[in-house]
């Protein structure tokens, strides 16, 4: 979670971004928000077999993912009874289409 780094400044954070980016790792979770660097590439993380292990999973359980802030938005609504939201946001070819198709893919899927 980079609101846990220790020296948070736009270095650190552009360095932690990229440094998991080149790992695979396009999620990256900011405190309350997820991150997300489009890979402008088809990602093998979006399957059956992945979306089964995000149910039911409390946040910091696996790593940030879609689906992860997916289900915690799903298991809120139905525990609070309360409406819940996710907003996708970014500059246009940033990815937001592809990832709200990824919401949809698990709430249909849960």
């Amino acid at each position: 979670d980079m609101a846990d780094l220790t020296c948070l400044n736009e270095a650190s954070v552009l360095h932690n971004i990229k440094d998991r980016y080149y790992s695979g790792l396009i999620y990256t979770y900011s405190g309350l928000f997820c991150v997300v660097v489009n890979p402008y590439k088809r990602l093998p993380i979006y399957t059956e077999k992945i979306m089964e292990r995000y149910k039911g999973i409390k946040r910091h359980e696996l790593p940030p993912h879609v689906f992860a802030i997916t289900d915690t938005a799903y298991r809120s609504m139905l525990q609070e009874r309360e409406d819940q939201s996710i907003l996708c946001t970014g500059e246009s070819g940033a990815g937001k289409t592809e990832n709200t198709k990824k919401v949809i893919q698990y709430l249909a899927y849960v």
